[in-house]
């Protein structure tokens, strides 16, 4: 199973600079179950950059009415009048006349026999700007005469005005709302008044839905990224512990932390700038184009060049943040193991060794923090260096349109506005887009461990288990962990009978603890079988095979909380009789009375408010309160003070009546009352029998009582 595992890894490992479009779309997914707030959040975004085109439209007739003599009038009549002639007119020059800049070729205008180039003029001789309001006002059945300058020579055409377009429409129905005078002073005045009081209404509105936008979106992704912990956390504890044997628990620590705050980033930044700026930047791009479609050439050349800027620095930035997000979770695990074991830093003077191992640990995360920075760095400066490129080269162009009067001079400043609001979008990009590469890396992270098989998916078990009337029986069992070159347990055949108190002792590292983990299928054997009242526990449902075990383990585990959590863990409705009865027989009720609070004290992280004997007796008490057919004791008592083991020996005697019991001890007086004492050594189990017994026949046995169960050697000739 492990093995799996990390051949995963190193496949995804190889792939880490790609842009992974599956796990990006599961990313995507997560906020789906809240589009209550995501979909409107992602609208009110959309229309802040229409909002904000529109308010940047503004400035048109702004420039029409401050750099042009012809005014917001005067320009209306001429759109309108060359939209219903069929042809394009540069502004009016000075000797009153429009010329023709270009003709469509189905239109009435070239119809007529009017050209490019020519000049137009009322036949009657009026101002121009009266004869182009006559022009966008003529019905159309109704011919208008034209005066034709073309060259030296001096034409007479009639034309038929045809129906405006839609949008050229609209233009008409905003210039009937034009007040008449504001091609005077004191009208363009007047004018640039009601220009700017509009732009500001459409600008407090544009930040408005931006504001609630950003904030609706924020909701769906920050509950969809605590829907994503909760699975996480799920799928976590159910892992096969096997996966952790391979897995720094810091780096899991990690993705919850480091890597969930880089999606949520992503995320935000996905659903608001990710969309709001490419989005502002295709309508500056599309009001750019209605000004001059020449526009799209300098775009041509600069897009290609930023497509290929964004992919090449993409990989990079993805490669560096895995890096720099494995390099959290180092952090993480040479932190918690420094604190979590102060005492002994403190004891050995190896202050300045830690020091020294978090400074190695900083450097290769400074490394690849630098890495990225050199990399955001970069992208910008790109980007604004093509852009300004981009914008020299049209603004030339441009400046050349209005020395040949083919362009007017406030269409040329409104096209270097809107050009320099289109490359401000595409700016901001290069960092939306290293944002969003790094938030892939921590979600790749996160979905490796939600793609593991969990120990229900990993096992068809699907008998469900009563409580043991007959036997336990390891039959030829062998396991070995990953990556070691000895096997833990090898060719293990063991019978444990119900009711049963054995004992298994040997040296340290001989596969005890293993032994039980296998029975309680924290692993599985590589070969060989665990029978449960003859069925293979393979084929049990993992849920029925652990209820019927109660353990307390060799690290005594205690968890933040109160006594009463503690001893009744895993219960959601406790009864405080039954709780204060386990602590009893395990000798804690005194000292948990005196304790601040008593059975409802605050015992802090690990239990850090209490001695290692008083953890140990709490440990004990919930073993005793699952009150479970068969009861694990691994190195239960080895820190409990004399008097207190006496109690618990006592208590244990009399909990084990009835129950089958396998204790690991290294004490003699611990293991002397069991029925049978199994040794065990380099993994096989090499004798069994009372302890009389194995003292008599089994050498080593006959050792460890001399060694390590020295502390009682008037026992030795007992039993």
């Amino acid at each position: 199973m492990n093995r799996t595992v990390l051949a995963i890894q190193s496949k995804r490992r190889t792939d880490e600079g790609r842009f992974n479009l599956r796990d990006f779309g599961r990313m995507l997914a997560l906020t789906w179950p809240f589009r209550a707030y995501l979909i409107p959040g992602v609208l009110l975004t959309v229309v802040f950059a229409v909002l904000h085109t529109v308010s940047l439209g503004a400035a048109f007739p702004v420039f029409k009415i401050l750099l042009e003599e012809e005014g917001l009038h005067g320009w209306a009549d001429r759109m309108i009048a060359g939209e219903r002639l069929g042809m394009d007119l540069a502004p009016p020059s000075a000797k009153e006349e429009v010329r023709v800049v270009g003709i469509k070729k189905e239109g009435r205008a070239a119809s007529a026999g009017v050209e490019e180039n020519d000049v137009l003029a009322d036949a009657r001789g009026r101002p121009v700007a009266e004869f182009l309001r006559e022009l966008a006002d003529a019905e159309t059945d109704v011919p208008i005469t034209l005066a034709i300058q073309r060259g030296g020579e001096r034409l007479t055409l009639e034309v038929l005005p045809e129906a405006c377009g839609t949008i050229i429409a609209l233009l008409g129905r905003i210039r009937s709302l034009i007040p008449a005078d504001s091609d005077t002073a004191s009208g363009k005045l007047r004018m640039l008044g009601y220009i700017l009081a509009g732009v500001l209404v459409v600008v407090l509105a544009a930040n408005t839905f931006r504001f609630f936008g950003e904030v609706l979106i924020a909701q769906a992704v920050l509950r969809g990224l605590m829907a994503l912990r909760a699975r996480l956390y799920e799928r976590t504890l159910h892992l096969p512990v096997l996966f952790f044997a391979g897995q720094p628990t810091a780096d899991i620590v990690g993705r919850f932390v480091q890597d969930m705050q880089e999606v949520q980033r992503g995320l935000l930044t996905l659903f608001g700038r990710f969309l709001r700026e490419p989005l502002r930047a295709l309508l500056m791009l599309g009001f750019a184009l209605s000004l001059d479609w020449r526009l799209t050439l300098a775009l041509l050349v600069v897009v290609p060049i930023t497509v290929v800027v964004f992919w090449a620095v993409g990989r990079s930035v993805k490669k560096a943040n895995i890096k720099l997000l494995r390099g959290y979770g180092r952090m993480i695990d040479t932190l918690t193991t420094s604190l979590h074991n102060l005492r002994v830093v403190k004891a050995y003077t190896a202050e300045e060794h830690e020091q020294a191992r978090l400074t190695r640990v900083d450097l290769k995360m400074f490394r690849q923090q630098l890495k990225l920075a050199r990399l955001q760095a970069m992208v910008s400066p790109a980007m604004e260096t093509l852009a300004v490129v981009a914008g020299s080269m049209m603004t030339l162009w441009l400046a050349s349109q209005v020395l040949a009067r083919d362009i007017e001079v406030s269409r040329f400043v409104m096209l270097g506005l809107v050009l320099a609001y289109l490359f401000d979008p595409v700016r901001k990009l290069t960092d939306v887009y290293v944002r969003v590469l790094r938030s892939t890396a921590g979600m790749e992270r996160i979905f490796q461990v939600l793609d593991q098989p969990t120990e229900m998916e990993a096992t068809a078990g699907d008998v469900e288990l009563k409580p043991l009337e007959d036997e336990i029986e390891y039959a030829h069992v062998s396991f070995t962990y990953p990556g070691a070159r000895t096997p833990a347990v090898t060719d293990a055949t063991l019978t444990i009978r119900k009711g049963e108190t054995m004992a298994l002792v040997g040296p340290n590292g001989c596969g005890k603890t293993t032994l039980v983990s296998l029975l309680a299928r924290f692993f599985d054997p590589q070969s060989g079988e665990i029978r449960y009242d003859g069925l293979d526990i393979r084929r049990a449902t993992l849920p029925s095979l652990r209820k019927q075990m109660g353990l307390v383990t060799q690290d005594t585990v205690i968890f933040a909380g109160t006594p009463v959590e503690n001893i009744a863990y895993g219960v959601s409705q406790t009864n405080g009789k039954a709780v204060q009865d386990a602590a009893r027989r395990a000798s804690a009720d005194e000292f948990i009375r005196n304790l601040p609070g008593g059975y409802e004290a605050d015992l802090g992280e690990r239990g850090n408010t209490l001695s290692g004997g008083q953890r140990q007796r709490l440990a004990i008490a919930r073993a005793i309160f699952r009150n479970a057919p068969i009861l694990i004791f691994d190195e239960a008592t080895s820190q409990i003070d004399t008097e207190s083991e006496l109690q618990i020996q006592r208590a244990l005697r009399e909990f084990s009546k009835d129950r089958t019991t396998i204790i690991i001890a290294h004490r003699l007086s611990t293991i002397q009352f069991a029925d049978r004492i199994v040794v065990m050594n380099a993994g096989r189990i090499i004798d069994s029998g009372t302890h009389s017994q194995l003292f008599d026949r089994c050498s080593l046995y006959r050792s460890l009582c001399e060694t390590q169960f020295v502390s009682e050697p008037a026992s030795s000739g007992g039993e």
